[in-house]
């Protein structure tokens, strides 16, 4: 099972990822294709990074409060949410693996140089940029558990 700590820890999953790309053994358990796992977790960093225009109603947002002390407690994210047809948070229509591998390293890399995940969440309201890392390492060590290789 993925544990994501830091950066580092997801850069050397990426990398095995990338190997397993790169030798034709990489697969996917879910209904994304790995391009598009990436994508849309580059994302996530980046509405912490950058902020988000999304608004969402009052009632994902009382669910947020109630649920983010929960979540950010949690050792391992639950699958099985559904985001709505057309949200800016899914996977951008046709990425390729090239591509998502890309975002996501640029974001990292964006981390690493020091910049700082401030903005907050639509859906968890404001958090630290120590809550953000929790959160989105959390989110891409579950989106990732369904990349599979040999």
């Amino acid at each position: 099972m993925l544990s994501f700590h830091c950066t580092g820890c997801m850069k050397s999953e990426l990398d095995r990822v990338q190997a397993a790309e790169d030798a034709h053994t990489l697969a996917t358990t879910g209904n994304w294709s790995a391009g598009e796992i990436l994508d849309h977790s580059a994302k996530l960093f980046e509405v912490g990074l950058d902020g988000s225009s999304e608004s969402l109603g009052f009632l994902p947002r009382l669910m947020g409060f109630l649920f983010k002390p929960m979540i950010l407690r949690s050792k391992a994210m639950p699958s099985g949410y559904t985001l709505p047809k057309g949200s800016p948070f899914l996977p951008t229509p046709g990425v390729t693996f090239d591509q998502g591998m890309q975002r996501m390293r640029r974001v990292l890399a964006r981390l690493d140089a020091g910049e700082k995940m401030t903005k907050p969440s639509p859906f968890l309201g404001s958090m630290t940029h120590e809550k953000w890392m929790r959160l989105n390492l959390l989110h891409s060590q579950m989106h990732m558990g369904f990349i599979a290789y040999a």
